[in-house]
């Protein structure tokens, strides 16, 4: 089931299961901004990511001796929200643990995923409550997809001529995966930045790009058609970016707070290395927002 807020300039689309967007329709230019399925490319557009980014080495871990298995990118995506509050340009809605989700990750918790707008910029906000007895880790992120122009060079598929700008040059490093694209392998130094091409060959090189460096809280989609698209980050740590390579038209525009399983990972859920480690009681804000130029 999908809902919709909108405002004089944006229509947003959120969908119920999974509690992700399915639509940013910007009204003043009659487009589609979101990514919409392609047959024969990715099915999805949107990912609430939570309680693990991406993958588990093996897909598995422990806690207190107990073995666990979780999805890619967690459990919100596979689960139904429902609706604590709604307005004309404003949603708030909520998936909590139950008896299923303890099977698979047994942490008691409310995850509340909030949408509204202001003028031209829509806001994204996730609040993670714990209501477990004791300290909860967990792995937050988003993955909106929006589309990118492509075309056809020399009989190939091409994203040439859409980048990724950032507010000012900044030395990246890039978070190396396996062949797969599954699991952390190390570093390494991606050089001093202003913009990144989204280049198909860049994801046949790469696969998932991932960066971090002081400074990713502010970038800007810029496609070849003269449209732009900024985003705002508060408190993220890896900057992401992937696509298909053959009949890619979108680009994942994905901000983490932590990673994927390393190859090295401790298999116990505690002493994973970038999670989040929330005191019972307590609770935690991943913000971004949107805005259309």
């Amino acid at each position: 089931m999908k809902e919709f807020i909108e405002n004089e300039f944006l229509k947003v689309g959120i969908n119920l299961t999974g509690g992700s967007l399915t639509s940013i329709f910007d009204k003043k230019k009659n487009e589609e901004i979101l990514y919409q399925p392609e047959p024969e490319s990715w099915q999805g557009q949107d990912v609430a990511i939570f309680p693990f980014v991406a993958r588990l080495k093996n897909k598995k871990f422990e806690y207190k001796g107990k073995e666990y298995s979780l999805r890619t990118h967690g459990l919100c995506r596979y689960n139904d929200f429902k609706i604590i509050e709604k307005t004309y340009d404003s949603l708030t809605i909520l998936f909590s643990s139950n008896e299923e989700t303890l099977k698979e990750y047994p942490f008691e918790f409310d995850f509340y995923a909030k949408y509204f707008l202001e003028n031209k910029v829509l806001k994204v906000e996730f609040d993670v409550v714990n209501k477990s007895k004791e300290t909860m880790p967990f792995g937050i992120g988003a993955h909106p997809s929006f589309k990118v122009n492509p075309s056809i060079v020399d009989g190939e598929f091409s994203t040439n001529g859409n980048f990724i700008e950032f507010s000012k040059p900044i030395s990246l490093t890039r978070i190396c995966f396996d062949e797969k694209g599954e699991v952390v392998v190390g570093e390494e130094p991606f050089g001093v930045k202003k913009e990144i091409e989204i280049d198909k060959h860049m994801f046949m090189k790469y696969k998932t790009l991932c960066v971090k460096g002081d400074g990713i809280n502010n970038v800007v989609l810029k496609r070849k058609d003269g449209y732009k698209v900024q985003f705002y980050y508060d408190n993220i740590n890896y900057f992401v970016l992937w696509s298909f390579v053959e009949n890619g038209g979108f680009a994942a525009i994905e901000s983490w707070v932590s990673l994927p399983d390393s190859i090295d990972a401790d298999i116990d859920i505690m002493k994973k290395r970038t999670l989040v480690h929330l005191p019972k009681g307590e609770s935690y804000k991943f913000s971004y927002s949107i805005a259309i130029e």
